[in-house]
């Protein structure tokens, strides 16, 4: 004898069925359309932070009278470009999504591999760290992106010119470096003051 099994009328409704899977679904497309958005200006935000240290490196880069007002130049010129009260790149690196570290301008290649038959030592320039606070997120259901800073050095090196102090000493060491060259200059009568320093070739 065959009998079946009657559902009430509530258990056989299958309207909305598919609530759970639409909620999920939506919740998947915004992640990732807020994730590909951050990425995108986080991209931005790297171009930003390059071209800023570049700034800075080649107001760096630039002879002066000492190295110090050599990285006083670098360093205003990053100031004037991000952290200035009416800096252009400013807004961007002060609503919380991205931060800057001060930059950094000295010469870098101790961090660095050299070859002594190769002019390798040009790790010379300027430096910052970038923080990009935006690629920390947290969805519902799905978690949180990371639990840590994300962060990325940023470089431009384009070297140093000697500053006039440096030109200067140079200049003056150089007699006695040629008499080092060969002991009948030495012993030559030649006075010290008959050495007239010219700075005549840009150092």
């Amino acid at each position: 004898m065959k009998t079946s099994l009657k559902l009430p009328r509530r258990l056989r409704n299958q309207k909305g069925m598919l609530t759970l899977d639409f909620l999920f679904a939506i919740i998947m497309m915004f992640a990732f359309t807020a994730i590909l958005f951050a990425f995108s200006i986080t991209f931005t935000a790297v171009e930003l932070a390059q071209y800023a240290t570049y700034a800075a490196s080649r107001a760096y880069f630039a002879a002066h009278k000492t190295s110090d007002d050599q990285e006083a130049a670098g360093k205003k010129k990053f100031n004037d470009l991000v952290v200035a009260e009416r800096a252009p790149l400013g807004t961007f690196f002060k609503n919380g999504w991205f931060t800057l570290s001060p930059v950094e301008l000295k010469d870098f290649n101790g961090e660095y591999s050299s070859d002594a038959d190769k002019d390798s030592d040009t790790f010379v320039g300027a430096r910052t760290t970038m923080v990009a606070k935006i690629l920390q997120m947290r969805f519902p259901l799905l978690g949180s992106t990371t639990e840590d800073d994300l962060s990325a050095v940023i470089n431009s090196f384009l070297m140093r010119e000697p500053t006039e102090e440096e030109c200067q000493d140079f200049v003056a060491d150089r007699f006695n470096r040629i008499l080092a060259l060969d002991p009948r200059f030495s012993s030559a009568s030649i006075p010290p003051d008959a050495y007239v320093q010219i700075m005549d070739d840009g150092c």
